[in-house]
């Protein structure tokens, strides 16, 4: 395992990012145990300020688990796209293994490229609904005064990367930058 810090939007995040989580996790709760252990050791009962301050303690925990439970759920990005795909990069911006949530549904999608005006994504996963998916992006750029962004999600890697070498000849918008951020901002 890789254990070197991936940022968002850079191949291997969702892995890195879940298994610092769960490490968090399990402190967390190991943290609130001790303190119980602690405060019944010492009283010899459970009503005790000690208990209280554990108690409290599951809070952060829990909302811990719930960051766990999301990262369990992404799939598994595979090695061998993200390295076809970033073979063929040469100047559009690129971001990988993202998976973006609404409140209907969740879509993983293995890379996103931006350049003059245009967002692209590419899912390996025949359960992502391209049409939501496209729908989803384009209110959030909307949202954020990013507005005449054209917005195509892919299945077919061969489309994709048809697509990204034409957008190699496009000039930038100035704008792809805010754009894969924001991709960042609205993924785990």
């Amino acid at each position: 395992m890789n254990r070197q810090k991936r940022s968002k939007g850079e191949y291997g995040h969702p892995v890195y990012e879940r298994n610092c989580v769960i490490l968090r996790t399990v402190i967390y709760f190991a943290i609130s145990l001790a303190v119980f252990i602690l405060g019944y050791v010492s009283t010899k009962t459970k009503e005790n300020l000690l208990t209280i301050v554990a108690v409290l303690g599951l809070l952060p925990s829990s909302k811990s688990l719930v960051s766990v439970i999301m990262y369990l759920r992404i799939p598994k990005f595979s090695q061998k796209i993200y390295e076809e795909i970033s073979g063929q990069v040469k100047t559009v911006k690129t971001i990988y293994s993202m998976y973006l949530t609404s409140y209907k549904a969740n879509f993983p999608i293995s890379c996103f490229a931006a350049r003059g005006g245009n967002l692209i994504g590419y899912t390996e996963f025949d359960t992502c609904d391209t049409d939501a998916c496209e729908k989803h992006i384009k209110e959030l750029l909307n949202q954020n005064a990013l507005k005449s962004i054209t917005v195509k999600i892919f299945k077919d890697q061969r489309k994709f990367t048809d697509r990204l070498s034409q957008m190699e000849s496009l000039d930038e918008s100035g704008k792809e930058d805010e754009i894969l951020t924001l991709m960042c901002d609205i993924s785990l």
